[in-house]
């Protein structure tokens, strides 16, 4: 698991004025909700996006620490851009338990050469590129990686056929898609790929049980 510190502080403002006053000065407002309750927050912008970028792609746990106060565990439930700028406006942290499973998605980590396309011209089709998983936060991978080395022509990798701890439960349909090796054929002088399976499920949204 990939764990990761931000320094925060208390939110005393609030309204419309207050929050574009905030985000003018260079801070962002946030909330972390869970166990403890509800904390209304500021979060300067250059912090956030330096803890955004060491995050990267990863599955990470987040530890908030409010100045002078205390410290939760979260996971980052929602980040709000301004559609026209991507500027911040706003970002929503979970708090999570040490002692209770949480379900979050973690993204795949694919590696190595499809055997389908590199002896016989064959496409990838990537149906999902991230997976809902269930676990303890200790046990929280930062990715899956899914080997697909061996994948031919027609062969297809299911949900079921990810590699993971036992103490990480996959949750979803087992025989959805994930990704697939596809045959190139020629119809009048175009290439079209032959498709195999549909994409399935949606992902679940990060909370705890």
């Amino acid at each position: 698991m990939k764990r990761l510190k931000l320094l925060v502080a208390k939110r005393h403002e609030f309204g419309r004025g207050s929050m574009k006053r905030l985000r003018t000065s260079g801070k962002v407002p946030a909330v972390v909700y869970g166990h403890s309750g509800t904390t209304a927050l500021t979060v300067d912008e250059k912090e956030l996006r330096a803890l955004l970028k060491e995050k990267g792609h990863s599955a990470s746990l987040i530890d908030i620490e409010i100045k002078g106060d205390s410290v939760h565990l979260s996971d980052i439930a929602d980040i709000q851009r301004d559609p026209v700028t991507d500027k911040f406006l706003h970002i929503d942290f979970h708090e999570v338990s040490q002692s209770e499973k949480m379900t979050t998605v973690v993204p795949l980590e694919f590696f190595g050469e499809a055997v389908g396309v590199k002896q016989n011209g064959g496409i990838l089709d990537i149906t999902r590129h991230e997976v809902t998983v269930r676990c303890l936060p200790a046990d929280l991978p930062s990715s899956i990686r899914v080997d697909i080395g061996s994948l031919g022509i027609g062969t297809i990798v299911h949900l079921s056929d990810l590699v993971v701890p036992s103490v990480v439960e996959l949750i979803g349909d087992q025989a959805s898609p994930i990704i697939s090796c596809n045959a190139v054929v020629a119809e009048e002088g175009t290439k079209e790929t032959v498709a195999t399976e549909t994409p399935a499920t949606e992902e679940a949204a990060p909370k705890t049980e």
